[in-house]
């Protein structure tokens, strides 16, 4: 038996001690009996050191704690349940015990061991020592502490994140869901867990149609988007991220981030940007935005619809311009200047001068500021054209000259004083601060500026006493007063104004009057002269309003004329006052004089009318009544003046020299008929006596002969039949005449036709008979000569008056004028009868043979009769 034992001692010994795993065995003596290399290097004491000794105790425990070798050695379970509470039976080696331990002794710093203490028993079942085998798990506890310390600190960040963050499984159950979540669902995490996500956040019985979790199932990517949750009661932006294990999916990361703020910050953002840009195209200044650089101001970067208007150019344009490219030449030269001041400051305000694309210049007053915009800095500029106000300025500084100008050259005088006040407030003098030279020309005063009235005007006070209570009055009450007074102590008539500019303050604006008083007062004299002669004329003179048509003022002449008194007639209208055919005469014709002269016509303001007034004994009596329209200041017509005279007398000598002129119309009526008929006798003769005549020559001369006393028969018998018996119409009488003359030599009317264009024009006999000769020459002429051999033609008889100026053309198409012919210089009686007769009329003959022949006079008719 001794030799198998220790050959057995020898086998282990030799096992443990080649293990690479640290391993010591003890005898029931707790003494070691073996110890093997890697624990020699482990622990760095040797085996000669510790075998035959219990030194192990100390090796791996400073604390007085019994190795679970000793303890199981000794058979003592409930001293191993005691010491080591986490140790457990081995699954592998029975009579076995496993723990994990932390040795403080072993390392520098300790280590983490894994031991398994086994009881040796020899072929008896006696324990004769136990093996105690020891790993270091320094590395494996130290990563799950780690992990351990990770989880922990993941559950907290979990938890404290503000998203609402679940993890959810491929079929929408709820696995974990940190704090957040479960208190924005008014529950405890706990309760949570396997509920299905889309009936505890949306309330349905199956997911949305947004739901980002059921695409992720589609695809096993992550997804994103945004919704409004009801049961949330806000916007969130929802990402679900998938969870896989082993490339298989199981669920995902469910983050849900409340964007409510944001979405209410962009929407005020938007809302406000849109203000910004409302205000921005529409104002009505030039506002632009360009970067600002180091070295100055950049190219544009916007621009409002205002800029480029005043400016004209495009928006593409504008963009390729910086602020330099639209300023003057002379304001570009202080850019660098201006430009430093505004990045010191941060903001300037100052006058340029801007050209626009078309050259033009406009001054603007500009608003430069700098802010940061995208991280960069950015000039905003507002420009407004100062263009008026410019005017403005100049008309100002133009008006002040003016009014400067008014102030030292008007002719009236001004003053500008302080009043003065004694204790209880009442004016007691005034102090010239400023005077006009007219007041110095006016007042013979002189160096008053700053001087009291008193000192200047010594006894003025008791002289105008009225002069310190007007003053007094403006001063205190500030309403302007106006008053002429005669001034006493320069014995001279002023009307004067006195307004209040300032507290304390009154200015005196004056002028001398002295010549219109005196003429007031020799008006008036002047309208006692006239009253006088009013009420004495034989003439009635009167004013009459015209909306009541009632008498203002009649003179006591009236009595004399109708026999009604002076006052009597003052109760009395217009009507009651004429006869009713006089008074509807009147009615007629007076409103459209009236209404003429409104409109203008000055030659209306004066009027005469004849009208019957009815007398008192009931007789009328004749009256000539020159009215004349008066009107008030701002030319409204207010009434008439008007005399009435007694025309009686006159009326009877009209009515004889009418009755004279009757007699006289009659006898030049049958004058003119006996004319007539003379000239139709003669005719008559001459027409019978060429009968006779076989000579074609001889019976010519006696058919134009007939002609012209046919023309001037038929003057006279115009004149006969005219009530005018000096004057004809003439358009009616080239009418017949031509007529006539057409039907005595043209036996076929077809072949000439004839043309007449005449205005109905009244011409004196001195000029007719003259001129009626021309036009039966110049027409015969062209009906004998213009058409010989049967050919066709026109002739053209045209009568027409422009400015004052006559013009008679008798034309035709037919074989012209002869060209050796001198029309002026001619043995033709017709022709020397039309020279002279215009030379007679003084008018000027001409002859256009162009086309065929034609003979046009001019002429002005003569005043007959001077």
């Amino acid at each position: 038996m001794g030799k198998k034992s220790v050959n057995s001692e020898d086998v282990i010994g030799a096992f443990i001690d080649s293990s690479p795993i640290p391993q010591f065995i003890i005898n029931p003596d707790h003494r070691i009996i073996f110890w093997n290399r890697a624990l020699e290097k482990y622990t760095g004491i040797k085996s000669s050191e510790v075998l035959g000794t219990d030194k192990h105790r100390k090796v791996l425990y400073h604390a007085q704690k019994p190795l679970m070798a000793d303890l199981l050695v000794d058979g003592d379970l409930e001293g191993i349940k005691k010491w080591y509470q986490g140790c457990k039976k081995s699954s592998y080696v029975d009579n076995a015990f496993v723990a994990e331990e932390f040795f403080p002794q072993i390392g520098e710093n300790g280590v983490w061991l894994y031991f398994t203490a086994a009881k040796i028993k020899d072929e008896e079942g006696n324990v004769i020592g136990v093996l105690e085998t020891l790993e270091d798990i320094s590395q494996r506890k130290n990563m799950e502490l780690s992990l351990k310390n990770a989880k922990k600190e993941w559950e907290v960040t979990f938890d404290a994140l503000p998203d609402l963050i679940s993890l959810i499984d491929v079929d929408h159950n709820i696995m974990k869901v940190n704090r957040t979540m479960a208190q924005a669902l008014n529950m405890k995490p706990e309760e949570l867990v396997g509920k299905k996500c889309y009936s505890l956040v949306h309330d349905t019985d199956e997911p949305p149609s947004y739901c980002p979790h059921e695409k992720l199932l589609q695809d096993c990517q992550q997804h994103c988007n945004e919704a409004f949750v009801d049961s949330l009661h806000g916007d969130y932006e929802i990402t679900v991220s998938p969870i896989m294990d082993d490339d298989q999916l199981r669920g995902s990361v469910h983050v849900a981030h409340d964007i409510t703020q944001r979405r209410k910050m962009e929407l005020d953002l938007k809302e406000s940007e849109e203000k910004f840009r409302e205000v921005f195209n529409n104002a009505n200044d030039m506002v632009t935005l360009n970067i600002m650089h180091p070295e100055g101001p950049g190219k544009f970067l916007e621009v409002n619809q205002a800029g480029l208007d005043t400016l004209g150019y495009t928006r593409e344009e504008f963009f390729e311009l910086s602020p330099g490219d639209i300023l003057s030449p002379e304001d570009q030269k202080n850019i660098p200047e201006k430009f430093k001041k505004l990045q010191e400051e941060g903001y300037i305000n100052l006058e340029m001068t801007n050209i626009t694309k078309a050259g033009e210049r406009i001054p603007v007053d500009v608003a430069l500021h700098i802010f940061q915009l995208q991280g960069q800095d950015v000039i905003i500029s507002v420009a407004r054209d100062i263009t008026e106000r410019r005017k403005a300025e100049n008309a100002l500084i133009q008006s002040e000259k003016k009014y400067r100008t008014l102030f030292e050259n008007m002719l009236e005088g001004f003053a500008y004083c302080k009043m003065l006040f004694d204790d209880e407030g009442q004016p007691i003098d005034w102090i010239y601060i400023d005077v006009n030279p007219a007041f110095y020309e006016l007042t013979g005063l002189e160096d008053i500026q700053g001087k009291k009235v008193t000192e200047a005007i010594p006894g003025i006070i008791e002289a105008q006493p009225e002069l310190f209570e007007l003053y007094g009055r403006v001063t205190l009450t500030g309403e302007a007063e106006t008053i002429e007074v005669y001034f006493k102590p320069l014995e001279i008539w002023f009307n004067i104004s006195a307004f209040k500019p300032a507290p304390e303050h009154f200015v005196a604006v004056f002028e001398n009057i002295t010549e219109r008083k005196m003429a007031e007062i020799a008006l008036k004299e002047s309208e006692e002269k006239y009253r006088l002669i009013s009420e004495n004329t034989g003439d009635v003179i009167w004013l009459m309003d015209l909306d009541s048509q009632r008498f203002t003022y009649i003179s006591p002449s009236v009595y004399k004329l109708r026999g009604y008194t002076a006052e009597e007639v003052l109760d009395q209208s217009l009507e009651d006052i004429l006869t009713p055919e006089s008074y509807q005469y009147l009615m007629e014709k007076l409103p459209q004089k009236i209404q003429a002269y409104s409109l203008g016509d000055e030659s209306m303001k004066l009027q005469t009318f004849r009208v019957e007034q009815a007398c008192k004994d009931g007789r009328t009596v004749p009256t000539e009544v020159v009215a004349n329209i008066l009107t008030d200041e701002t030319g409204n017509i207010t009434g008439l003046l008007a005399v009435s005279r007694d025309i009686t007398k006159r009326v009877e000598m009209e009515e004889e020299i009418q009755k004279s002129l009757q007699e006289k119309e009659m006898l030049l009526k049958e004058i003119h008929h006996r004319v007539k008929n003379n000239l139709m006798i003669i005719a008559s003769l001459l027409n019978l006596q060429s009968r006779y005549i076989k000579d074609k020559k001889a019976l010519s001369i006696f058919k134009e002969s007939q002609s012209r006393a046919n023309s001037m028969a038929l003057i006279h018998e115009k004149l006969y039949r005219s009530t005018d018996l000096k004057r004809i119409n003439f358009g009616e009488y080239i009418k017949t005449l031509s007529t006539d003359l057409f039907r005595t030599y043209v036996g076929d009317p077809s072949r000439v036709r004839l043309n007449i264009d005449v205005e109905d024009v009244m011409l004196d006999i001195n000029t007719s008979i003259p001129l009626g000769l021309i036009l039966n020459e110049l027409v015969s002429n062209s009906l004998k000569h213009a058409f010989p051999d049967e050919r066709t033609g026109e002739i053209n008889v045209v009568f027409t008056l422009t400015n004052d100026e006559y013009q008679l053309k008798v034309s035709d198409t037919g074989i012209g004028f002869p060209s050796d012919l001198d029309y002026r210089n001619t043995d033709s009686l017709g022709m020397q009868l039309v020279t002279s007769l215009t030379s007679q009329i003084d008018g000027e003959l001409e002859l256009d043979t162009t086309k065929g022949t034609e003979f046009c006079i001019k002429f002005k008719e003569k005043e007959y009769g001077q």
